[in-house]
């Protein structure tokens, strides 16, 4: 049965040749999408990470046992970016 196939590969390889071609280029093309993708989702992901104003709190204790001390659940996540009980350190 091998030497079947590869006497057809053979016979036929330069049919082929386009076909693996375009088929190497279109994974090209989805991996670069994949990894733009990625790297725009991670972008995102940051700039939320960075609107968190928990650690310039007063009441922002920095342990990781209790992180604040009004609102612990909700410390270091993304529901603290509108945090009713936020206060600067500085408005001390």
């Amino acid at each position: 049965m091998l030497p079947v196939i590869t006497n057809f590969f053979e016979t036929y390889n330069t049919y082929f040749q386009p076909i693996f071609f375009l088929i190497a280029w279109v994974f090209l093309g989805l991996l670069l999408s994949t990894l733009i993708t990625s790297l725009k989702d991670i972008k995102k992901r940051g700039e939320i990470m960075h609107k968190i104003p928990c650690s310039q709190c007063q009441y922002f204790t920095n342990n990781y046992r209790l992180k604040c001390t009004l609102q612990p659940l909700i410390a270091n996540t993304e529901l603290a970016i509108d945090c009713s009980d936020f206060r600067s350190k500085e408005s001390l």
